[in-house]
């Protein structure tokens, strides 16, 4: 009765859209291109954790709820505790100019719609 597809924001309906066709050249070419219109300086470590969050959205999102930027960000730690977790992720994508945290970053290279709640303001903390 309570189906997730029925109940998930619009908003994050619009990031399950946007990734469920979506190829790995097709992602490339996006985050390469804006990436370079903001001078940031891609290797291919933040290629690997760009791909990584897309097919957990590919996913994920078909059937749960994507309002939560945490339980994203927590699958990324999760996902690269062997590189360092957390530290590793905003090392890497926290220097993007006009952006902060790890998913406003990476959202904004893959030209993907933002999460409602990609910050904690009480904590001033950006995911």
């Amino acid at each position: 009765m309570n189906n997730a597809e029925d109940t998930a924001p619009e908003s994050e309906d619009l990031i399950y859209d946007a990734v469920k066709d979506l190829t790995q050249d097709e992602l490339d070419q996006t985050v390469r291109k804006n990436a370079a219109a903001r001078n940031f300086d891609l290797t291919d470590e933040h290629l690997s954790v760009i791909h990584s969050l897309i097919e957990h959205y590919q996913q994920d999102c078909k059937t749960h709820d994507c309002l939560a930027a945490h339980e994203h960000m927590r699958f990324l730690e999760d996902a690269y505790e062997f590189k360092g977790g957390s530290q590793y992720l905003y090392r890497l994508f926290d220097a993007m100019p006009g952006t902060r945290g790890v998913l406003m970053p990476i959202h904004e290279l893959a030209g993907l719609p933002p999460l409602r709640l990609e910050t904690d303001e009480g904590f001033g903390t950006a995911f």
